[in-house]
Parts: C-alpha cells; sequence; structure tokens
C-alpha cells in the first residue's frame, strides 16, 4: 500500500482536530453547522431540471458527453483557444474525484508516449 494521500489527510486532521472554532478544509461534501451535507440551491435546481427532461440514462460514451467536453474545454481554455482551433486537444469526461483522471492520465502517458499532459 502506497503513502497516506495527503488531501483525505486534511479531513482526518480535522477529526481529529479538538478546537470548536475549526473549519474542515478538505474534500466532500458542503456541511452545514452541525456537520450535515448541505446541498446548494443551485445544485438542487440543477437536479430539478434534469429530472424534468425525463432522460433515458443511456451510456454516455467511452470519452462523455461531446457537447459537454466541448464547453468544457471552452470554458478552461477560452473561447479562442489556438490549441482548440488547431484540433490539438483532446476532452473527456470522467467521475469526480481525481482517482479517475489519474488512471487516464497514465494510460495516455504510458500507452500513447505522451511527454507532456496537462489535465484541468
Amino acid at each position: 500500500m502506497g503513502p497516506p494521500d495527503a488531501i483525505l489527510g486534511v479531513t482526518e486532521a480535522f477529526h481529529r482536530d479538538t478546537n470548536p472554532k475549526k473549519m474542515n478544509l478538505g474534500v466532500g461534501a458542503y456541511r452545514d453547522d452541525q456537520g450535515k451535507p448541505f446541498v446548494l440551491p443551485c445544485v438542487r435546481e440543477a437536479e430539478n431540471r434534469l429530472l424534468a427532461e425525463n432522460l433515458n440514462k443511456e451510456y454516455a460514451g467511452i470519452a462523455g458527453l461531446p457537447d459537454f467536453t466541448k464547453l468544457a474545454a471552452r470554458l478552461a481554455l477560452g473561447e479562442n483557444s489556438e490549441v482548440i482551433k488547431s484540433g490539438r486537444i483532446t476532452t473527456m469526461q470522467s467521475i469526480s474525484g481525481t482517482g479517475a483522471l489519474r488512471i487516464g492520465s497514465e494510460f495516455i502517458v504510458c500507452f500513447l508516449f505522451i511527454q507532456k499532459l496537462r489535465v484541468t
């Protein structure tokens, strides 16, 4: 087993801390003053919009939803990105967390012999 995860260690340190004014700056859900998960109103609204669309839950495909990945690239790199215009970019959608990004990046570097890879 590898060394402890530094990011998850922040939450572990939070649980060990006895200071009553402590704040959890680790990963996870937003929480209220009682420590219960808090869902942002904008997230609730997005969920309701998705439910109203009555989607069929079809598998998105190996690279994700094309419209989403295209817009995500434009958001990350800018409307006038030369990398996008020249077609030197690949975008993929993954589950949340860094694990999927790490696995995908390792695969690309290992099997496509890419020497420089940037993940946003």
